[in-house]
């Protein structure tokens, strides 16, 4: 995971239809336009289907007569028998989803369910435990601290994606960014871009997903 902002930025400078300088070397040289149309091409990419690169696992460890803790910023994951991936020694938590009638109960917790930001606990935990929530990031990426990102902005910041597909997802960016940035569909480069988009954003696919996915998905 060691695509930098930068680097993403001057590549995509540095393309035959780009107006900007593509030798830039820290943020305040940055383009406010063409981070904005980077940022829209990722989120784009990353957002249309749950890549396997953008799974996680959450860690909580429990304190006593404590049962409400922070989420992770993503989505749980739910297997195809409908379990979902919140556990506590392998053993799968249950989904509860009206809590306004539980007792006050305190042990090992068996359920959890949500309100606000918060995941609950029940019954209430009565020692530590710990318990990992598998779950889908909507994260894109990091800071230069290890900290989550939601939005690419400084040239230190990295986007998530295993080494391996680090050029694939370029060109998928780079190639969404430039048919973003043509305002109309009769522009006489339009049709070319439009193609180059496509074939990259199905190639990140085919070889994020493996060979168990269905690669027909189209963005």
């Amino acid at each position: 995971m060691t695509l930098k902002f930068i680097d993403l930025y001057n590549k995509a400078a540095s393309q035959e239809w780009s107006m900007y300088d593509n030798d830039a070397e820290k943020t305040e040289e940055f383009e406010k336009s063409l981070v904005v149309d980077l940022n829209k091409a990722v989120t784009e990419i990353l957002y249309s289907q749950e890549f396997p690169f953008r799974e996680r696992t959450h860690i909580v460890l429990t304190i006593p007569n404590i049962n409400s803790y922070e989420i992770p910023a993503g989505l749980i994951s739910k297997t195809s028998a409908g379990t979902f991936g919140v556990k506590i020694n392998s053993k799968n938590l249950k989904y509860i989803s009206d809590s306004s009638s539980l007792d006050d109960k305190k042990g090992v917790p068996e359920y959890f369910y949500l309100k606000g930001n918060k995941i609950h606990f029940y019954p209430v935990p009565d020692e530590k435990f710990i318990v990992t929530i598998d779950y889908l990031t909507l994260s894109i990426g990091e800071d230069k601290n290890g900290n989550e990102i939601f939005s690419l902005t400084s040239d230190d910041d990295t986007i998530s994606v295993p080494a391996y597909l680090e050029e694939i997802f370029s060109n998928a960016v780079i190639s969404r960014t430039m048919l973003n940035s043509i305002a109309s569909e009769s522009d006489e480069n339009y049709s070319a871009y439009k193609k180059q988009s496509e074939i990259a954003y199905r190639m990140l696919v085919k070889y994020s997903n493996g060979i168990e996915k269905d690669k027909s998905i189209k963005m």
